[in-house]
């Protein structure tokens, strides 16, 4: 006797850019029976917060690959779809004042040499002629990678979900998925409030609820919510939409164009990290935001940024923007099956990089589900890779944060 609502040959939780990604990904693999499943409105969570960085930079080829297929998606979506995803491509700029931070630089440039990235260094003058603002006479190293750019989450998967919906996927909002169902250690399907949903794989790309999820079924997902921000200043006409995006490790900030002014990321000394069996369901229902301490962190850095940015008291900062992302003890994603459990795939960790790797995700995952080969090794985003950890303990949240901070300013230059 049927004792399920609905059924599908893969279920997909989650409806932000990393699971609808991995939707279109499944339908251009050959696979036509696919669902996803999202509880409040597509991009709702950390896609819709994410500061849009689409960069290379990295030490880590397999990441520059999923960055790569990212890029690539983009492309086809267009073809696809006849009309643009809004991907800025107008490059990145990274500047190096310090030897700490010179031969991590060095390093990402030869993973991306060899992946055929373009990338050169560039002199002060060429550097001041891309961003007339930036003040980089003390610079020991300067680069420019033509193929970097950012782009709008909430567009990007926006065009993901048309192109799937167009090779025949299902996606249905308004479905919160409460667990997944197992027998005899074989994920057979999800539960949600309104009954159960039997599948022939389920892919976890439930960002940070994820980790909640997958101890419905006995796995310690090893990662914690930890807190990212931005701030975005008026049109001011500092940002104009063809500049690059500038990265300055050294400073732990990252700079973009956005609609005329500029979008600021700020790395505080240490991240807030929350425990995962206390979110909300809508991130936007989150207080993720401390006035009066925010604005101590945006005077500091504001300050430490000066000698590179003389004009940053100038710029008047309108908007102040916030969201939750899984980081990972080591600053690498989750990709993979959990041991154990037949029948899952874990798609989380992004670490604030899922937008940039979505692309990746998505190939990934169509390649384990289809038996496939793929050209990105994932043997370093296993997600069993940390053995048994305690994703709800303080120690274990603040291992997470650390990593964050390691992380370098945005630019992932600097986790090779």
């Amino acid at each position: 006797m049927q004792n399920y609502i609905d059924k599908a040959d893969v279920v997909i939780i989650g409806g932000g850019v990393v699971g609808v990604s991995a939707a279109w990904h499944l339908i251009e693999a050959g696979i036509s029976d696919v669902l996803v499943l999202e509880r409040n409105e597509l991009a709702s969570g950390a896609t819709s917060r994410a500061a849009g960085l689409l960069d290379h930079g990295s030490g880590d080829a397999n990441r520059i690959k999923m960055v790569t297929r990212t890029r690539e998606d983009i492309v086809k979506l267009e073809e696809t779809l006849g009309e643009s995803v809004g991907f800025h491509q107008h490059g990145s700029v990274s500047a190096i004042f310090s030897e700490a931070h010179l031969q991590k630089m060095r390093t990402a440039e030869d993973a991306m040499r060899a992946l055929s990235i373009g990338i050169h260094e560039i002199d002060r003058q060429e550097a001041k002629e891309h961003v007339p603002w930036l003040k980089s006479d003390a610079a020991l190293r300067i680069i420019f990678v033509p193929e970097d750019g950012y782009l709008d989450g909430a567009l990007l998967t926006a065009a993901y979900a048309r192109a799937a919906r167009k090779g025949g996927a299902r996606i249905k909002r308004g479905i919160e998925v409460t667990g997944l169902l197992e027998d005899g250690g074989e994920v057979v399907g999800v539960a949600t409030r309104s009954g159960e949903i039997r599948a022939r794989w389920v892919v976890c790309a439930a960002g940070v609820w994820g980790i909640s999820l997958a101890s419905s079924f006995n796995f310690r997902l090893a990662g914690a919510p930890t807190r990212s921000h931005y701030w975005i200043t008026a049109p001011d006409g500092n940002g104009p939409s063809d500049q690059p995006t500038v990265m300055l490790p050294d400073m732990q900030a990252y700079i973009r164009p956005e609609v005329g002014g500029l979008l600021v990321g700020l790395r505080e000394p240490k991240s807030k990290t929350y425990d995962p069996g206390e979110l909300d369901s809508d991130m936007g229902a989150m207080n993720l935001i401390d006035e009066a301490e925010d604005m101590d962190i945006l005077i500091d850095q504001a300050n430490a940024l000066k000698p590179v940015v003389p004009g940053i008291d100038e710029w008047r900062f309108a908007h102040h923007i916030a969201g939750l992302t899984m980081y990972t003890p080591d600053g690498k994603f989750l990709l993979g099956r959990p041991k154990g459990s037949s029948g899952v795939i874990i798609a989380g960790g992004c670490c604030g990089s899922g937008l940039a790797a979505s692309g990746g995700f998505g190939s990934v995952i169509a390649a384990i589900v289809t038996g496939q080969p793929t050209d990105i090794d994932t043997s370093i985003y296993d997600p069993n890779r940390f053995g048994p950890v305690d994703p709800y303990s303080l120690d274990f949240r603040e291992r997470c944060a650390a990593a964050r901070l390691r992380k370098g300013g945005g630019n992932p230059v600097l986790n090779a």
